[in-house]
């Protein structure tokens, strides 16, 4: 292949980390309550959708679909930079390795933010997490209107920092407090105490789409911009 990355490391080098979560999912109205049925996966928009996403600089090459129950393998530094984006009528939704942070930088609440500006109606749910030893978290919930829970740290190291109003977030939502129990999701709890990833799940209700093996997503190799790589690079291979 070309010299097509910014990275400065090979494509070889094993990732000593790990992380089982990097995603973005758009709700567009309307928002349903009931059961759910998903549209087939239309790949051209997901990849105008990777095209204009805040972390790619380019895509290098389509690679064969998989399901969105499928995890990409994550060995290699070359296995940072394929994303997989899935387009279901008015549900989008990303996995990308380069939201994950623990430096600081809040790529999560910033690829959102973009999409907020690109996005005005939509609901917009979004978890990170990399494990370094510990595991760093990031959280996103925004809100049509500009109501917003974001959450970001280390769980069970420290309390999270949390921007927003957690309880204003879930009466917007609908969400009963027999819900949250059924989750065991406390919001009284200390910040690194709470599922901040199942508040998200419920958030999308029945347009959550993680997990689904019945629903096919497109799988892309992509350059990062230069400081999602230098950050990936930072994060990813920080001991190193």
């Amino acid at each position: 292949m070309a010299d097509t990355t910014f990275w400065t490391c090979p494509s070889d080098r094993g990732v000593p980390g790990h992380g089982d979560d990097y995603t973005l999912t758009l709700l567009l109205p309307p928002f349903p309550v009931g059961r759910v049925n998903f549209p087939s996966h239309a790949p051209e928009r997901a990849r105008h959708f990777a095209e204009n996403f805040d972390t790619v600089d380019e895509i290098l090459e389509e690679l064969p679909p998989v399901s969105a129950a499928d995890s990409l393998a994550l060995e290699t530094r070359a296995d940072l930079d394929i994303i997989k984006v899935g387009c279901w009528g008015n549900i989008i939704s990303i996995t990308d390795p380069a939201l994950a942070d623990h430096i600081g930088d809040l790529p999560l609440l910033g690829a959102s933010t973009t999409l907020r500006e690109r996005y005005p109606d939509a609901r917009i749910v979004g978890s990170a997490n990399v494990d370094l030893g510990e595991d760093h978290t990031e959280d996103i919930i925004q809100l049509p209107g500009g109501l917003m829970l974001h959450t970001e740290g280390w769980p069970g190291v420290e309390p999270l920092e949390v921007t927003g109003a957690p309880q204003a977030v879930v009466r917007a939502l609908g969400i009963s407090s027999e819900t949250l129990a059924e989750e065991e999701i406390d919001l009284d709890e200390e910040s690194d105490e709470i599922d901040w990833q199942a508040l998200g799940r419920l958030a999308l209700g029945p347009c959550d789409p993680w997990g689904r093996a019945d629903l096919q997503m497109s799988v892309f190799r992509v350059r990062h911009t230069s400081s999602s790589t230098f950050r990936m690079e930072e994060t990813w291979f920080w001991n190193q």
